[in-house]
C-alpha cells in the first residue's frame, strides 16, 4: 500500500481522491483480478504516456508492468486525423459526384426534350414537302425529271427516318417507350 501511494502521489491521475484510489489498487491485487490503466506523466518537450497493467502471480503475489505508449497513442492520434480527413475528403467528393450525377441527368432530360420537341416540329415540314413532291412526280410528263423527283422524294424519306429515329431515342431516354429485347439470328458468314 505504501508503495502504490508513493507511486500514485508522484503521477497525474483521475479525479478520485487519493485514498480511494489506493484502496482499489490493493483491492485488485486482493482479489486477483488483473487490471489495465494509463496515465499521462506530464514532461519536456511533451506528456509521456504509460499503460499500467497488474496481474496476478500464480501462488500469490500480483506483478506491475509498466510500457511507454506515447508513440503508439501519438500514431492512433494521426491516423484518427487521417481517418477523419479522408471521411471528410469522402463525403465532399459523393457530394460532388452526386452534384455532377443530378446535373448530368438534368442535362440529359433536357436534351430527350430537345430532341422530341425538334424532331417533331421539323417532322411536319418534311412531311409536306414529301406530299408536295409525291403531287409534282404526278404531274410531270417527262421522265427525265421524274428521275430527279424521286431522288427528292429519297432524301426527304431518309431524312424522315432519320427524324423518327432521333423522336424513338428521346423517347427510349424519357422512359415513354420501353426496348423490346430479343434474341435474333446474326448472319456472319456475310
Amino acid at each position: 500500500a505504501e508503495l502504490v501511494r508513493w507511486n500514485m502521489q508522484r503521477t497525474p491521475r483521475g479525479t478520485g481522491a487519493l485514498d480511494d484510489e489506493v484502496s482499489k489498487r490493493i483491492q485488485h491485487m486482493l482479489a486477483g483480478t488483473p487490471h489495465v490503466a494509463e496515465r499521462r506523466l506530464p514532461g519536456e518537450p511533451d506528456e509521456r504516456v504509460v499503460e499500467i497493467r497488474g496481474n496476478p502471480m500464480p501462488g500469490g503475489g500480483f506483478v506491475a508492468t509498466f510500457t511507454d505508449v506515447t508513440e503508439f497513442r501519438r500514431n492512433e492520434a494521426e491516423l484518427m486525423r487521417v481517418a477523419e480527413t479522408l471521411e471528410q475528403r469522402v463525403s465532399q467528393r459523393t457530394a460532388e459526384l452526386d452534384s455532377a450525377r443530378n446535373e448530368a441527368e438534368k442535362a440529359n432530360r433536357a436534351k430527350s426534350r430537345f430532341l422530341a420537341a425538334v424532331s417533331h416540329d421539323l417532322a411536319q415540314p418534311l412531311n409536306a414537302a414529301h406530299l408536295s413532291t409525291h403531287a409534282l412526280s404526278q404531274r410531270l410528263e417527262h421522265a427525265q425529271y421524274r428521275e430527279s423527283v424521286d431522288n427528292i422524294f429519297g432524301a426527304l424519306t431518309s431524312a424522315e427516318n432519320l427524324l423518327s429515329s432521333l423522336l424513338d431515342i428521346s423517347r427510349l431516354d424519357g422512359g415513354r417507350m420501353q426496348a423490346n429485347i430479343e434474341a435474333v439470328e446474326a448472319d456472319l458468314s456475310r
